[in-house]
């Protein structure tokens, strides 16, 4: 079995994607910038699996850590901020490349590096995780025996309070408060156009409200959608509409905000849910809905992670299913996906 390097393994979902690797028997390497963290959390997974500092900012960095490794696992965000070092060192040290990105500027450099990738004969698989891995894949569990167009599209993310909040994450979705987001139908805008949707138990009626994602940029060839919307909503309410009130204000926030709107979160982290869900929904020309959703009480950040790990398995044991640039829902299949996430114990509705 070829070793696998995870980037940003010590952080939440590198955590996660690790842990499932390891389970599966692969042969691991932890990578990181701080050596101590890299060095103490390896020590879990025995005594085959090593450490080493690295710097995914940087080619060189990138480059002197994928020796003697043929498969490369970014976990290490912001996505938004991310530059090209690691494809650029995956491609000449001919690793395969797999990442968590829900970025829509990175998933597009990715897809962008298809041919060279393909050139290597070498897979670079993006955005596995819930948005789009997970999404897309229900959306074409949704779509199957439909015989009308699929007009519009529309994918909720939801978070449990109980989910650790990186600052990463929030400093991603930050960025984004009341910020232009670029959609089929025209501009919307980030934070904004507040929904309610029914999700599975035990979360119920929750109110939802644009984000940023690569579907806007996958679903309409995909699917053929005229419209499409992506949605997120927290088991907090009170955290929830305080994002919503801060893209109103309309404000460009940065790192700062996005520390000490982390402090709240760790406040009243106490209660609630660790679980979540990814639903998508197609409104049909034919004034149908179809709706898949996959999640639970417990475990979201796993679920989101499970792609990626999952992915990164089928590389490492040289079950290569194409080459270039994909997602985890074209290079698994949707089916196998949706069925691999059951077996770890979520539930599909």
């Amino acid at each position: 079995m070829k070793r696998v390097i995870v980037f940003g393994a010590y952080g939440v979902f590198g955590g996660h994607v690790t842990r499932e690797l390891a389970k599966r028997g692969v042969p691991l390497t932890v990578a990181g910038r701080d050596r101590a963290k890299a060095e103490a959390f390896a020590l879990a997974f025995g005594a085959d699996c090593r450490a080493c500092v690295a710097d995914v900012t940087k080619t060189e960095s990138c480059r002197a850590a994928l020796a003697e490794h043929e498969v490369a696992v970014n976990c290490a965000g912001p996505f938004n901020r991310l530059g090209t070092g690691l494809l650029d060192a995956s491609l000449d040290a001919g690793c395969h490349y797999v990442d968590i990105a829900d970025d829509r500027g990175y998933c597009a450099t990715v897809r962008g590096y298809d041919q060279r990738f393909r050139d290597k004969n070498l897979a670079a698989v993006y955005g596995c995780s819930s948005l789009p891995g997970i999404s897309a894949a229900l959306a074409l569990r949704a779509m199957e025996g439909a015989t009308a167009a699929v007009e519009r599209v529309s994918v909720t993310l939801f978070i449990g309070n109980k989910n650790p909040k990186g600052r990463a994450a929030v400093g991603s979705l930050v960025s984004q408060l009341g910020q232009p987001i670029a959609a089929p139908q025209g501009e919307l805008l980030g934070f904004r156009d507040r929904e309610v949707v029914l999700l599975p138990s035990p979360f119920g009626r929750r109110a939802v409200f644009n984000v940023q994602s690569p579907e806007y940029d996958l679903f309409p060839p995909l699917l053929g959608a005229k419209s499409v919307s992506v949605k997120v909503g927290f088991e907090s309410r009170l955290g929830t509409y305080a994002f919503a009130a801060l893209a109103r204000v309309g404000l460009r926030y940065g790192g700062r905000a996005a520390t000490l709107l982390k402090l709240p979160g760790r406040l009243i982290g106490w209660y609630g849910h660790s679980g979540g869900v990814v639903m998508t929904e197609l409104f049909l020309a034919d004034g149908s809905v179809r709706r898949a959703a996959v999640g639970g009480p417990d475990d979201g950040q796993r679920m989101a992670a499970l792609p990626c790990a999952i992915v990164a398995h089928a590389l490492a044991t040289g079950n290569i299913h194409r080459t270039g640039a994909s997602t985890a829902y074209e290079f698994l299949g949707a089916g196998p996906l949706l069925d691999a996430l059951v077996s770890a114990g979520f539930a599909m509705s």
